[in-house]
């Protein structure tokens, strides 16, 4: 994991990001605070690329894509950053080396062991008294079905190749992925032998799905200013591969700073990538995993009014059906007053002092709500996946691409040049 943010309002943009560099998994893992995160696309453009996530692409490093496309759009500035958007993905499809049939498989084995992440932390109602395998197996043979027939209406980013094409360039990857799931933790091959024409139509739907991303995918931003742009814009992209020559991804943030405001549309926005608990904190004034168990709690406490009411008999059972439909609009109205609130309390008063802010406070809130994120690290149990020094760019209309503070892996007394 890592922690990044960009801020912007018509003053300019910031972006800051840690340097912790995740290699591994939960078994094996090693952390290097050493990583670069952000590139900016040097004096004469003023826009720059953040990226979290899977630090390659089809095994090249992003740092190395970023180095090419900069070359090959020279030096002559863009109109709009959409137009670095557009032109950016137009270069990586020209790269030959993405398109790799080793990184390909190493794709398809990412996506199938995904589904058997899914598969492992099924859930079940275990039969009366002591733990049986037989239910778990029993849960986990209605889930594949059920996962097949969602994945079946998830709309494709291209053609899908025939499953039986399918099964023959990656069946024997996804058997070794597969069956050691089932030997090791569903204890009967027999049962994956039941299943796997289904797992294989399950990995290849989600590979070729423009809505399912594993959890390896890269985070691309881009921002900064077009050439005949008066105010920032942020874009951000979730992209996970090449399958059949087509590069996957899907644009999940897009915020312009205009006068004139619409959906997507702001005069400031603060975003934040990756690990983004304590930023959401910040500035809602609540943290995300306690705003959920606040309404799971209102539900609950609902549900235990109405089963002693009745137990009581201070409510009829017959009454049930609108007494279900009074407690549903009572949860509803109560998280959108709590919603309200948090709005006009939190939210709100933070983007109106972004609004107005200098760039140089813009670049301090930044640098700072990465360091939050990397305090909380330390004084919890979890892993410290956010740390090292904190890169960050600032990038206005007049400066372009300035750094308030930047790590090298240098010594600049002895690379004058540099």
């Amino acid at each position: 994991m890592t922690a990044e943010v960009g801020i912007l309002n018509a003053n300019g943009v910031v972006l800051a990001a840690d340097s912790a560099l995740t290699m591994g998994n939960s078994e094996q893992m090693k952390i290097f605070n050493s990583g670069n995160k952000i590139f900016s696309l040097g004096p004469s453009h003023s826009v720059a690329m953040m990226m979290f996530g899977n630090v390659q692409f089809m095994g090249i490093p992003w740092e190395i894509i970023v180095t090419g496309f900069h070359q090959k759009i020279g030096a002559r500035p863009l109109d709009s950053v959409w137009d670095y958007c557009t032109e950016f993905f137009n270069y990586l499809e020209s790269v030959d080396e993405i398109y790799s049939s080793i990184y390909t498989e190493v794709l398809i084995i990412g996506y199938a062991e995904n589904v058997c992440n899914i598969l492992e932390n099924t859930t079940y109602i275990p039969s009366p008294g002591t733990f049986t395998l037989a239910d778990y197996q029993k849960a986990v043979e209605d889930k594949i079905p059920a996962l097949l027939k969602e994945s079946e209406k998830m709309k494709s980013i291209t053609k899908k190749a025939p499953i039986k094409v399918f099964a023959d360039r990656y069946g024997e990857k996804l058997d070794e992925v597969f069956k050691e799931l089932f030997d090791t933790v569903f204890l009967g091959l027999n049962l994956y032998d039941k299943f796997k024409s289904d797992l294989y139509k399950l990995v290849r739907n989600y590979v070729y799905s423009d809505s399912y991303y594993p959890d390896t995918y890269s985070g691309l931003v881009i921002a900064g200013f077009g050439f005949d742009e008066l105010f920032p814009s942020i874009y951000q992209y979730d992209i996970s591969g090449v399958v059949d020559r087509v590069i996957k991804k899907r644009l999940t943030v897009r915020q312009i700073v205009l006068n004139d405001f619409a959906e997507d549309r702001c005069s400031s926005a603060i975003v934040p990538f990756a690990q983004q608990d304590m930023v959401h904190t910040v500035i809602n004034g609540i943290a995300p995993d306690l705003e959920a168990d606040l309404g799971e709690l209102l539900r609950a406490t609902l549900e235990k009014l109405i089963s002693e009411l009745t137990e009581k008999k201070l409510l009829n059972e017959s009454d049930a059906p609108e007494i279900n439909k009074l407690k549903a609009t009572l949860i509803e109205s109560g998280l959108n007053a709590f919603d309200n609130m948090k709005q006009e309390r939190h939210l709100t008063p933070v983007l109106m002092t972004i609004d107005s802010m200098p760039k140089e406070e813009l670049a301090l809130i930044a640098e700072t709500l990465v360091n939050i994120t990397s305090f909380k690290g330390k004084i919890s149990f979890a892993m410290e996946t956010v740390g090292g020094p904190i890169d960050v760019l600032l990038i206005t209309k007049g400066d372009g691409p300035v750094w308030v503070k930047r790590k090298n892996y240098f010594n600049p007394d002895i690379n004058r040049l540099r």
